[in-house]
């Protein structure tokens, strides 16, 4: 084939791969999912600090602690400032100060939001005295996301990395859909082809041809691209998958009329043990702190909490009005 139509319209290959706006589209719909998905991780859980030495860390963090730190480090250190009479919390680092018996570290030192080591000396004096700071099990107590200490912030990243190339395929079915022709030209019928499909792309109602010169119409296929319904279903998939990792409870839209009442409170129970791993590290942390230090801080789980609302709701819609 002549260079005359390989320079017609050509484009390079990352152009076609990926047309004008894709890439703004991607990062809109993943930087969406992960702050919905993120949101919903840091609000399972939530802790009432009825006591006025969290007063300063509640006011300082903007309420997002610990949830904020537990989802992205796994782990997180309750100490209180003796300067201040207040009890903060903080991600860590571990000091070389030799390991306990069971393998845990002695000593550890926490670490001010955006202060790294290399800048050390630059911060404000408070920040460099916090920093400073040498804590142990006898001033502090430690509280973990799960039994592993582990984050969950790499894996909604993860998950929502398949969620939006799911939703990019749809998208890029969707506009195969809206354009169906495949023309079969040669180096004649080129411009033809070329200026029929600007008139089907501008919703020309008639489109007039040259019917008996040599540049006729080309042949024209339809890709009849179609959306497979298993796309959702895949969608609906990786978010179950997602969510029951965090401990709420979901069933995928395709599974829910074919399960049956022992698959359904078996899927319930594997839910809820998830769930209660992670309130467990937490309320065992908070027992800690409210011995250590004497103060009053009350755990919630909100899904089980909303669980109860709604077995006592359905419970009362039950009970047969009196006659």
């Amino acid at each position: 084939m002549s260079s005359k139509i390989n320079k017609s319209w050509e484009r390079v290959r990352s152009e076609i791969h990926s047309p004008e706006g894709i890439n703004e589209l991607k990062n809109n719909i993943k930087s969406g999912l992960i702050k919905q998905y993120s949101g919903m991780f840091q609000s399972m859980f939530y802790a009432e600090f009825k006591s006025p030495e969290f007063e300063d860390m509640a006011i300082m963090s903007r309420d997002t602690v610990p949830e904020k730190f537990l989802f992205k480090n796994g782990r997180c250190c309750w100490f209180k400032d003796d300067r201040t009479n207040q009890i903060h919390c903080l991600p860590f680092v571990e000091n070389a100060n030799g390991i306990n018996m069971y393998g845990q570290i002695n000593e550890w030192s926490p670490v001010p939001v955006g202060y790294t080591d290399d800048k050390r000396g630059t911060y404000s004096a408070e920040v460099e005295r916090i920093r400073n700071m040498k804590l142990t099990a006898d001033n502090s107590v430690i509280m973990k996301n799960d039994l592993f200490g582990l984050g969950d912030m790499a894996f909604v990243e993860s998950m929502v990395n398949e969620l939006v190339d799911n939703i990019l395929t749809m998208n890029q079915l969707q506009l195969l859909a809206a354009y169906p022709f495949v023309f079969n030209v040669t180096e004649d019928n080129l411009l033809t082809a070329k200026n029929f499909f600007l008139a089907v792309a501008e919703h020309r109602p008639v489109i007039f041809t040259n019917l008996n010169g040599e540049k006729s119409l080309p042949m024209v296929e339809k890709i009849e691209a179609k959306i497979d319904p298993a796309l959702f279903e895949l969608f609906d998939r990786f978010e179950c998958q997602l969510l029951e990792f965090a401990g709420f409870p979901c069933v995928p839209i395709t599974k829910r009329a074919q399960q049956t009442v022992s698959e359904v409170q078996s899927n319930s129970e594997k839910i809820r043990a998830k769930r209660w791993e992670k309130f467990n590290q937490r309320d065992k942390a908070y027992d800690r702190i409210r011995r250590m230090w004497n103060v009053e801080v009350v755990l919630h789980s909100l899904i089980d909490e909303w669980i109860d609302e709604q077995k006592k709701d359905e419970g009362e819609k039950e009970v047969p009005e009196d006659e």
